[in-house]
């Protein structure tokens, strides 16, 4: 399981990056256009966020967990299971904290999602394991 978690760990790295590259790109976007007000972040947050979940998938079904076989769960089954998973541990935990962050604590935007995903990694490996990828 450790090096299951090392390649997750690996996966989830260039997620983060994925998520923090296309969060700032949107964030940046989204205030030269004034759109979305003062919670734009939240907006950029969940597309970014979102599409790094997708690349995880990916990498993560054929390098971390070898989920390819005939007895692993079907790709779109783990996939949905997979945004479920980081529906509970992601999105939500990321728009609260993001709001703590930056609402409360004054954390600059552009950090946010990088201590976000840093925070909810063990859990989702967790999840994304036994739940997602786990055998039929």
């Amino acid at each position: 399981m450790l090096k299951q978690f090392l390649g997750f760990a690996a996966v989830g790295v260039t997620g983060a990056g994925v998520n923090f590259i296309i969060y700032n790109f949107l964030l940046r976007l989204f205030e030269s256009l004034s759109i979305l007000g003062k919670h734009n972040y939240i907006f950029a947050l969940l597309i970014s966020f979102s599409l790094s979940i997708l690349w995880c998938f990916v990498f993560s079904r054929r390098f971390v967990f070898n989920s390819v076989d005939e007895s692993s769960v079907p790709w779109y089954r783990a996939l949905l299971r997979m945004y479920l998973s980081y529906a509970f541990t992601g999105i939500l935990f990321n728009v609260f904290m993001s709001v703590l962050w930056v609402d409360v604590l004054g954390v600059p935007k552009p950090l946010v999602s990088l201590v976000n995903d840093t925070l909810a990694a063990p859990v989702n490996f967790l999840l994304i394991k036994f739940w997602s990828f786990g055998k039929k």
